[in-house]
């Protein structure tokens, strides 16, 4: 085998779609078998209708037949289907229907009442939606425009454990970090520490806090006495405040504390 076709004969995809790449943790398939398999999935969607043994390999940083072999274990386990001259992968791991098979002995799949059953071999595989747990990267990308190290996203997301924060507030943070074009770790910690302080922990809360900062404000700089605005002092919001006398649960290092 020298080349892989994904597509029926004559059959093309449209190109230039756009396609996510998630690899799951199935152990009896090895792990480069289930590389092929997600990468093999998405290839078709993106206009790739036929790849080398030779292309994949490089993709996998394997060799050619150490990926013919894998592509073999797919076959075997149920998540692609020879056709004839192409193969046919699954857009979805196979799903347990009580099958078994002696894959030494060449015996076909027998399921729980001693009947012999056609097809291909299915693992106990359960197919689980990852939903996201407090702020995610995207969140953090969206507003302050890098991707977070892992450890500061569990720093963000300890407010929630820790002090009941909701997760929406959390990410309420990071946008009024970003609008004051203060997008750093240590600016957004100051914000959710004086939130902890008074209490602040859902959406509506920081609205009311930041409808009060901003009377504040406006209260503190003067009276406007002949069109000429009269500061009384130098104006704070408190981002600059003292840490909270607080636990910090070990993130001093990260803000050279």
């Amino acid at each position: 085998m020298e080349r892989v076709s994904l597509t029926p004969p004559g059959e093309k995809r449209e190109r230039g779609a756009k396609a996510r790449l998630y690899v799951r943790w199935m152990p009896h398939l090895g792990a480069e078998a289930v590389a092929l398999y997600e990468l093999l999935r998405l290839l078709p969607d993106v206009g790739e209708d036929a790849v080398e043994l030779t292309e994949l390999a490089e993709l996998l940083r394997s060799t050619p037949e150490s990926v013919e072999t894998s592509l073999r274990v797919l076959v075997e386990h149920g998540f692609a289907l020879e056709r004839g001259g192409w193969f046919e992968v699954l857009e979805h791991p196979p799903v347990a229907c009580g099958t078994r098979r002696n894959v030494a002995s060449g015996e076909e799949p027998v399921g729980e009442d001693g009947a012999v059953q056609e097809g291909p071999v299915v693992r106990d595989i359960q197919v689980m939606r990852a939903e996201p747990e407090g702020v995610s990267p995207d969140d953090y990308f969206r507003y302050m425009g890098t991707l977070p190290a892992p450890h500061i996203l569990e720093f963000l997301n300890g407010y929630t454990e820790r002090d009941g924060v909701e997760t929406a507030a959390v990410i309420e943070a990071l946008k009024i970090a970003s609008e004051r074009d203060a997008r750093r770790v240590g600016y957004v910690r100051s914000i959710l520490e004086r939130w902890v302080e008074r209490g602040v922990k859902t959406v509506a809360d920081v609205e009311r806090f930041e409808q009060d900062r901003k009377l504040r404000l406006v209260a503190e700089s003067g009276a406007v006495r002949g069109g000429a605005l009269k500061l009384r002092g130098e104006v704070s919001d408190g981002a600059d405040r003292g840490s909270a006398a607080r636990r910090r649960e070990g993130y001093e290092w990260l803000f050279g504390e």
